[in-house]
């Protein structure tokens, strides 16, 4: 059986995307680390995930003396800190380091006592160069489609 160059030309525009989208891929997962709150005044306890971290990490909040330890869970390791009296209000970058790979989000002291809600956080740069590869594979194999797509309206003369 023999295949029309349309569907030979499609079936290489998927298979070059998949090749690109799966060498693009890193071995593990990055790491993630999330807050909550995301925001708080002294006192606040502050609990921090590390996701995607399959060992006991370790923590800082920038420009302060507050460091602290994540035992690994599962596939992530926990941990807190306590917002002390020595952080002034402002916006801290609190650094999680698991094994060779850091991952960084914002946590925001607030004037006053007590705790703020809230939650958020932040992929490491490894998980946005795989989102942004991926996301160009999809538009090429896309293109190419099209373009296959457009060749196979064209009537010969």
């Amino acid at each position: 059986m023999r295949m029309s160059q349309p569907i030979r030309g499609m079936l290489l525009a998927l298979s070059a995307a998949l090749v690109l989208a799966l060498t693009a891929a890193p071995a593990n997962a990055a790491v993630t680390v999330t807050l909550s709150p995301t925001a708080g005044a002294v006192g606040t306890r502050v609990d921090v995930l590390a996701s995607d971290c399959d060992k006991d990490a370790t923590g800082d909040v920038e420009s302060t003396d507050t460091s602290f330890k994540l035992p690994k869970n599962n596939n992530n390791a926990q941990g807190s800190f306590t917002v002390t009296e020595k952080m002034k209000p402002g916006t801290y970058t609190v650094t999680v380091t698991c094994g060779s790979d850091t991952a960084a989000t914002k946590f925001t002291v607030t004037s006053g006592t007590g705790a703020a809600t809230g939650g958020g956080s932040t992929a490491s740069q490894a998980t946005t160069a795989v989102l942004w590869t991926g996301a160009a594979a999809v538009l090429i194999a896309a293109a190419g489609l099209w373009l296959l797509k457009r060749r196979s309206n064209v009537t010969a003369a």
